[in-house]
């Protein structure tokens, strides 16, 4: 009696060891899948907040009447470099005249700093997802 107790809970062990198994191989897919769209989440927003605040600070260097449509464009590739965004297109515009530059520029006129930036070559889905398009963020003031 003693060997066939022992068989019965030995066969009973390695079905619970399967159903483990199987347990395993539903569940692990979902919750990388969620890991890993909560890491791409994050970065996204991470990148939307720093080219935001890069976009605001340029607009906040284009408004001293020292500072000319190429500062500013330093400006804003020095802090998009500091967050490792990568591919951003800077454009400076005078609203009141309606020119790409600060050149005609005069103390109470609205500009706008505009960077896009491209999604796929700042996320670590750009394996999975090759071309996913690209955000824009825009800062308006008025020159001091």
């Amino acid at each position: 009696m003693t060997s066939l107790r022992s068989s019965t809970m030995h066969s009973s062990r390695h079905l619970r060891a399967g159903a483990a198994t199987v347990e395993l191989a539903i569940v692990l897919p979902v919750f990388l899948l969620l890991a890993f769209g909560t890491v791409e989440v994050c970065q996204r927003i991470f990148m939307r907040q720093s080219t935001v605040v890069a976009a605001y600070e340029g607009a906040r260097h284009a408004a001293r009447q020292t500072s000319t449509t190429a500062s500013v464009v330093a400006k804003c590739e020095e802090l998009l470099a500091q967050h490792a965004v990568v591919g951003a297109t800077i454009q400076v515009r005078d609203i009141t005249h309606g020119v790409n530059n600060l050149d005609s520029i005069e103390t109470g006129d609205e500009f706008r700093i505009r960077i896009t930036v491209p999604w796929g070559q700042n996320s670590v889905s750009r394996y999975v997802i090759p071309d996913q398009g690209t955000f824009r963020v825009d800062a308006f003031m008025l020159r001091e």
